[in-house]
């Protein structure tokens, strides 16, 4: 029998990053897999560094740490460094014991099997993209007192790939639409209720939507997703007598502010193989 910890948005905090680590290898975790928002900022120094502090801390701890996309993780720059860098089970290789999966990447571990669709709306995207367009207008100005430092701010804060097209997921689906045992997210399934939930919003309504579609066709029995900085528990129905038990979970404590918030609500250890319920009682489907 084997753990995997998982974890929510990390936000590239080296701290809790290295933290979260140490709770893997306290858990007896092998496996560490963070839901989006890992910190995947390559195309800045800080985030390559991140990296390699990431990856060297799990390989002291015996821990490989996987991720999938969430909307502040660059995931076009991954496709592009490491599409080439794959191991036996399809992840990409971004450091030696760090790996990403792909959107509608599935895989087995310890005869459980696993999806993970990444990407979610940013609600503060005009902010990102006002932030963006002042700092290439301080660039331009250096430029034109005789800067020779070239800067192109475009695509440094806000990533126009960060929400899944209904053609990406129809072409998802269609390749493979067979039933998983969990499911892992970014973002929140439509019907799902958290008491606290900062992404009910109308602009983030379709890529719910998308989720939502995830898992009323993969029908997996349990589903963890991040993104709302919120720790809850909550089962939907995933069609016919079959319901789907969410772990939203919580992010990092620089993110993560709603009352009574600890650290502990930001990971959940999963024991495999995870045995799939089938939980007929629509009474246990309320929010937890």
């Amino acid at each position: 029998m084997g753990n995997v910890l998982i974890v929510g948005d990390l936000h590239g905090n080296t701290g809790h990053a290295l933290a979260s680590v140490q709770v893997a290898a306290r858990n007896d975790c092998a496996k560490m897999f963070v839901v989006g928002d890992f910190g995947a900022w390559e195309h800045m120094l800080s985030g390559r560094r991140y990296f390699d502090v990431v990856s060297k801390a799990a390989k002291r701890a015996g821990v490989i740490v996987y991720f999938l996309d969430g909307n502040h993780d660059k995931s076009s720059l991954l496709h592009e460094m490491y599409d080439g860098k794959r191991d036996d089970e399809g992840f990409l290789i971004c450091r030696k014991f760090l790996r990403y999966a792909p959107r509608g990447h599935r895989w087995t571990w310890e005869g459980t099997t696993f999806a993970a669709f990444g990407g979610a709306r940013s609600t503060d995207k005009g902010w990102r993209l006002a932030r963006e367009s002042r700092k290439e207008e301080q660039a331009e100005r250096r430029r034109r007192y005789g800067s020779l430092r070239q800067s192109d701010a475009s695509g440094t804060l806000w990533f126009p790939e960060e929400e899944m097209t209904d053609d990406e997921l129809d072409a998802l689906l269609e390749a493979d639409s067979s039933p998983v045992d969990v499911l892992l997210t970014h973002d929140k399934p439509r019907a799902s209720r958290p008491k606290f939930n900062r992404k009910d919003r109308p602009e983030c309504f379709p890529n719910q939507d998308r989720i939502q579609r995830v898992v009323q066709t993969l029908r997996p029995g349990l589903h963890v997703h991040g993104h709302l900085h919120f720790r809850y528990t909550e089962s939907i129905s995933c069609g016919g007598d079959r319901w789907t038990r969410v772990e939203g979970l919580g992010a990092d404590p620089d993110a993560s502010q709603y009352p009574g918030y600890d650290n502990e609500d930001s990971w959940m250890v999963l024991q495999l193989p995870y045995a799939t319920e089938l939980l007929a009682d629509a009474a246990s489907g309320k929010a937890g």
